[in-house]
């Protein structure tokens, strides 16, 4: 929510379109190369595992910025003729998977030809990507990786670590030792990213604490960073009520899976034992019973616990992002 409205997004599925096929085959054919970006990640879990690998400097502060309306703003034919030089630069190095000129062709047709249905008309989209179109998230994350690729070498003194998903950045910022220089630094550095064919990205204030995505990342005194489960003020915690004509197992799944959540995003265990009492009351209220949810409670966290011990790290990218 912004200025007390709730923003709109016009997402139309393509899905049983002409282009949907050929658009699938596109995001197999980018996933690797978006995913090859230094500033990339998976998933929370894959970010929780690589911040908590970082020890950071003292004075260092946090800040994540989001790109407004990135997808709609992304202007299509630069994006075609920017991502296409890049396909044909990298190909065979590392890259095997594609041919450049038919990946580019295919390119073309799935983004030059989002035909959207509104009532008995048809409208064709000249700007912006589709929010339905399959190739969307790697086509955006390769998009701006072009521009981070560029600057953000030339700012490795302030900014020691760098990780974007789509359109959400978090980053580390070091503080030059003045602070009228710093505050020049930071502005100069925010004026960069957004020196990108327009796509604006707003800003959160530096701090020690910041809410990435469903985390909560706060700088320790030992400059080590914690993490435990962010969730959005609006968010209405409406689970599927016991009344309601599901599976037996579905209760069961639903607690095993956000009590596993919990203890993979939590680095506290107070963290996971509030979080855990939280979401407990939460199925109370939603018409779920203490006998119901106890043991399923119990198994839950027998079995969190036990992936946390068993379950080796993922290889992760270079922490440093350098």
């Amino acid at each position: 929510m912004k200025n007390g409205l709730w923003p709109t997004r016009p997402v139309c599925s393509d899905i049983s379109s002409l282009p949907h096929g050929l658009g699938k085959w596109v995001d197999q054919m980018l996933q690797p190369i978006a995913s090859s970006q230094p500033s990339y990640f998976k998933d929370s879990f894959e970010f929780k595992n690589i911040i908590s690998q970082l020890t950071l400097p003292p004075g260092a502060c946090l800040f994540t910025c989001d790109a407004k309306s990135m997808y709609t703003n992304i202007p299509t034919e630069p994006a075609i003729e920017h991502i296409s030089t890049y396909l044909h630069s990298i190909h065979g190095k590392p890259f095997l998977h594609y041919q450049p000129s038919t990946l580019i062709d295919a390119i073309k047709i799935v983004f030059r030809n989002n035909i959207i249905q509104f009532g008995d008309t048809y409208w064709r989209q000249i700007a912006g990507t589709g929010m339905g179109i399959s190739p969307a998230p790697p086509w955006a994350t390769i998009f701006y990786a072009l521009h981070e690729n560029t600057f953000l070498p030339l700012w490795s003194q302030h900014v020691t670590f760098y990780k974007r998903f789509i359109d959400d950045v978090f980053g580390i910022w070091l503080p030059h030792q003045s602070p009228e220089q710093d505050a020049i630094q930071w502005l100069t550095f925010q004026h960069t990213m957004q020196q990108w064919h327009g796509l604006q990205w707003e800003f959160t204030p530096l701090s020690t604490t910041c809410n990435f995505m469903d985390l909560t990342v706060t700088i320790t005194k030992s400059g080590r960073l914690s993490t435990t489960l962010y969730e959005k003020p609006q968010n209405l915690y409406l689970y599927i009520p016991p009344h309601s004509a599901h599976p037996s197992g579905m209760l069961s799944g639903l607690i095993h899976g956000n009590i596993l959540r919990i203890h993979r995003l939590c680095s506290s265990p107070n963290d996971i034992r509030q979080k855990s009492s939280e979401l407990f009351t939460r199925l109370t209220h939603r018409g779920y019973t203490t006998q119901q949810l106890t043991p399923l409670f119990i198994s839950a966290h027998q079995k969190a616990s036990t992936h946390n011990t068993t379950t080796k790290p993922q290889k992760t990218s270079n922490p440093d992002n350098k």
